[in-house]
């Protein structure tokens, strides 16, 4: 299924962007990138079909970081996730992402629309410094 091209109907059935998971991984889909990716690599420019809000900024094209932080539709994030590596534990933070409320996700949006992601007071208390 082409998602990015599907419609907020279409991703609403499908119930396509209720998880925070379900909302990275079709994110890396639109990125290109594979569910599994581990590398620490440099963020490529984005293709014309990229949204705005995925698109790499200058430090992800610059600095060599884990691949899932370019899922975010939060460039400001991206670029404290990959700036302030090493000085956040990042398996805290993955750990309290999934596990805990973090962000509801705006049923029927797409995974790369800003405004569709809510975030929970107890995450933003603890992890706002990176947003």
């Amino acid at each position: 299924m082409d998602l990015f091209n599907a419609t907020p109907t279409i991703i609403r059935e499908l119930g396509l962007t209720h998880s925070i998971a379900a909302a990275l991984y079709f994110n890396g889909e639109v990125l290109g990138l594979s569910c599994c990716t581990v590398v620490p690599s440099r963020s490529p420019p984005a293709g014309d079909h990229v949204p705005g809000s995925l698109r790499p900024t200058s430090t992800q094209m610059i600095t060599i970081h884990q691949m899932g932080v370019d899922r975010f539709p939060f460039p400001r994030m991206r670029d404290n996730m990959i700036t302030m590596n090493g000085l956040f534990d990042d398996d805290e933070f993955a750990r309290d992402l999934l596990t805990t409320p973090s962000f509801q996700i705006d049923a029927g949006a797409p995974s790369w629309e800003p405004r569709a992601w809510k975030v929970s007071r107890q995450f933003a208390d603890k992890w706002g410094f990176l947003f």
